[in-house]
């Protein structure tokens, strides 16, 4: 099954936010699901695509975290609706992982990457956008 990109965005537009690291982190995001979206469209094994996965979650567990030690150093007025989204988003995540894990499902996977894509799009617009405004009003230098 291959992907067709259902929605009226472009896939490589991401809004940008006043942080400029954490633009860096959702474009390295995207890469990270573009190529396992090429691995699904291509048959790769299911190895292949278990490592991708992986990789994913890793990568989202790190900026999450990046983002949350950032909004408690900085008393963020709505880290805990941000942490929220986030907290939602990675179980949603895992269990995606632990479902292509049990069931090696292509279309399932392929259809939660395309509802994570507009939620990536949604959150960055509103969370992110408020929080990189909030954070860059700090003398803040991010090393990734």
């Amino acid at each position: 099954m291959a992907y067709t990109e259902p929605y009226s965005v472009d896939w490589d537009a991401l809004p940008n936010v006043a942080m400029p690291f954490m633009n860096t982190v959702h474009s390295d995001e995207l890469a990270l699901v573009t190529r396992l979206l090429a691995s699904l469209n291509n048959a790769a094994a299911p190895a292949s695509i278990d490592a991708q996965i992986s990789a994913w979650v890793e990568h989202t567990q790190v900026h999450f975290a990046r983002e949350e030690h950032l909004m408690q150093e900085y008393n963020f007025f709505a880290a805990p609706c941000h942490q929220g989204e986030h907290e939602q988003a990675l179980l949603q995540l895992l269990g995606v992982q632990q479902q292509w894990l049990r069931e090696r499902d292509t279309a399932a996977l392929l259809d939660y990457i395309q509802h994570w894509r507009e939620w990536l799009q949604q959150h960055i617009s509103t969370m992110d956008f408020v929080t990189a405004q909030f954070l860059s009003s700090f003398n803040i230098q991010v090393e990734l």
